[in-house]
């Protein structure tokens, strides 16, 4: 891809901010570039905070402590996170930078090519999501030892980029938190989030790692689906949805979905947590059963050949 011609929109610190590549409510992403020892060139995201949040205080000290708890992050299918501090009067993150598509962007790209992803493309993307789900709900603190107790919370296709080289990895881990409870005091703002809520956080209980795993749930519905599960034409008719959680059978809505992968989704959809898979490991371990055995040549090699040439255009030049 034509990263490389990018221009300089600002110098941002030691960072050298190229081209806005994400915005949103609360905070804007930069590719950027970081120059190190001997002139040598790293290139970075960085997600910078809207001003009018980087005056709350409220919102920064929830920001900083969710950053230092992701920092402790380091797994192939969670995002790194490498820097954090103000500049400019603006709080802002340094992040590994993935040369791909957040899920949601790719579903629409592919919609509008009338494609689908396969089920073992599937099964991969989820499986991943879940070793690194894993790697955040066990991680512990690197000073004291203790678990750190992570959830995501916002387990949604906007936190799952895929990049052209067939990693799947998880966004914003631990920044979640302090976005939505920032969040929910603005009406609106979380429009379109809410469809990947678990039951219990539809109800305002207090949520663990089992949260993750229904909103993985979901989304691993509605891929093999091809439809949205909990949608409806107001936000408190989806909460209704979730907390009711009818599940409808994924067979009839698609036949090639085998019985077994419709157990393993049905298991991470149970509206009783405990009936729920209780780790995001054992997710991941009946998910990876499930692709050796009936998708035993599968590779991640495959997954990139497929990204590259759903996106080929950009391959070109054409960004």
């Amino acid at each position: 891809m034509a990263i490389f011609v990018a221009k300089v929109v600002e110098s941002f610190g030691k960072y050298v901010l190229l081209e806005k590549i994400a915005s949103g409510g609360m905070a804007e992403v930069y590719l950027a570039k970081s120059t190190g020892a001997s002139g040598v060139s790293k290139f970075l995201a960085v997600k910078r905070i809207l001003p009018q949040y980087s005056d709350n205080p409220e919102f920064i000290e929830m920001f900083k402590e969710e950053a230092k708890i992701a920092v402790n992050l380091n797994h192939g299918n969670v995002v790194s996170i490498f820097d954090f501090g103000v500049e400019k009067q603006q709080f802002f993150l340094v992040m590994e930078y993935v040369e791909g598509q957040n899920l949601r962007q790719v579903l629409n790209h592919l919609k509008r090519d009338t494609k689908n992803f396969t089920i073992d493309q599937i099964v991969y993307i989820i499986k991943e999501v879940s070793a690194g789900l894993d790697h955040a709900h066990r991680c512990l603190d690197g000073t004291t030892g203790k678990p750190l107790n992570i959830t995501h919370r916002d387990m949604s296709p906007q936190n799952v980029m895929l990049s052209f080289e067939g990693e799947v990895k998880i966004v914003d881990f631990g920044i979640a938190k302090a976005e939505s409870q920032m969040e929910t005091t603005r009406a609106g703002t979380i429009k379109g989030k809410f469809g990947y809520m678990s039951p219990e956080q539809a109800d305002g209980q207090t949520v663990d790692l089992r949260t993750d795993i229904f909103s993985l749930g979901i989304i691993l519905w509605e891929l093999l689906a091809n439809d949205r599960l909990f949608q409806s034409n107001s936000d408190a008719g989806t909460l209704r949805k979730i907390r009711e959680c009818q599940i409808p059978p994924l067979r009839k809505l698609n036949p090639s979905v085998p019985p077994e992968l419709e157990r393993i989704c049905n298991k991470a959809l149970a509206k009783d947590k405990g009936l729920r898979y209780q780790t995001s490991a054992a997710f991941h371990r009946d998910l990876n059963r499930f692709l050796n055995t009936q998708y035993p040549e599968f590779s991640p090699h495959d997954f990139s050949v497929f990204m590259k040439s759903a996106f080929s255009n950009m391959f070109m030049g054409n960004r």
